[in-house]
């Protein structure tokens, strides 16, 4: 009986650290996985950002090229 109860005893607390331990684990997970999608979320804004960006720039040409078209058969 004495020795059910220490063996309980050795197993419970093995049982309590390793949820612990855990717990720290769980906590420190979480907060990574949020630094890793503010990340990815960055990433992403920078990546369409410079995406259309680049579409700007290329319909401002568009229209500048238009543009000088345009006064070209004007003037004529």
């Amino acid at each position: 009986m004495v020795s059910d109860d220490r063996e309980f005893q050795k197993r419970k607390a093995e049982l309590e650290e390793r949820l612990g331990e855990l717990e720290i684990e769980r906590v420190s997970l979480l907060s990574e996985v949020e630094s890793l999608r503010q990340k990815r979320t960055l990433l992403d804004l920078g990546k369409r950002g410079a995406a259309l960006q680049a579409a700007v720039e290329r319909l401002r040409e568009q229209k500048a090229d238009l543009e000088a078209r345009i006064a070209s058969i004007e003037d004529r």
